[in-house]
């Protein structure tokens, strides 16, 4: 960053959940925050009185910021209209996961992951975060089910396959950011500029494959 730019409370947060994502949270230091914004580590402390608070503050942005993220479009009861389940299924999830391999939410998820352990505000994102999902999947399944896409469901099954479908998708993005995390740490040239600009193509049929079994059984 340059001299003349002034550094704010989000360019700090973002330096740090660099620097997380490049080492790991606990490896990460007043220092290295200082050095990624080309700053003295002694400028730091007019923003935060110590790295715990810096890191408590960053678990707050992260929150914030997950909250204004949707895992469904705003306009699926029209989609889900138009097009067959299994395609707005997948549509969802390979936008969820593209939203997901980006800055920032790639190291968002990096690190509330890690924190989520050791932190009780970090766990109560995580969980908020994944009772989200559900309660998305449940609104793109009654929309299917409304444009007679899938069969009828019973609330209890609805409640039962959104949690299947969330946890699904959860566990997979898991799988597949940790992938393209070990690829990045292996070559460190593919993260200028666009974290994942010079990697190979995502590559979603996996989870496409599973998506394809699932929506088999709402037929």
């Amino acid at each position: 960053m340059a001299k003349s730019e002034k550094v704010t409370r989000e360019k700090i947060i973002l330096a740090f959940l660099d620097s997380c994502f490049a080492k790991n949270a606990g490896g990460t230091s007043l220092s290295d925050v200082a050095e990624r914004l080309g700053i003295k580590k002694a400028s730091l402390y007019n923003h935060y009185e110590s790295r715990d608070a810096m890191v408590e503050d960053c678990i707050r942005w992260c929150g914030d910021y997950y909250r204004k993220t949707y895992f469904i479009p705003t306009d699926i009861e029209s989609i889900s209209q138009r097009y067959p389940a299994e395609n707005v299924m997948k549509a969802i999830v390979n936008r969820w996961f593209k939203m997901n391999e980006k800055e920032p939410l790639v190291q968002i998820y990096s690190f509330i992951e890690s924190e989520k352990y050791i932190s009780t505000a970090a766990a109560k994102i995580a969980q908020e975060t994944r009772e989200k999902l559900v309660n998305q999947s449940k609104t793109a399944l009654r929309c299917l089910a409304k444009a007679g896409k899938i069969i009828d469901l019973e609330e209890n099954d609805l409640e039962s396959l959104s949690k299947m479908f969330a946890a699904l998708t959860i566990s997979n993005l898991d799988d597949y950011l940790t992938k393209k995390k070990i690829e990045i740490r292996s070559n460190p040239e593919s993260g200028e500029g666009s974290l994942f600009e010079n990697n190979s193509e995502s590559d979603y049929s996996e989870i496409n494959g599973l998506i394809t079994t699932f929506c088999s059984m709402l037929r």
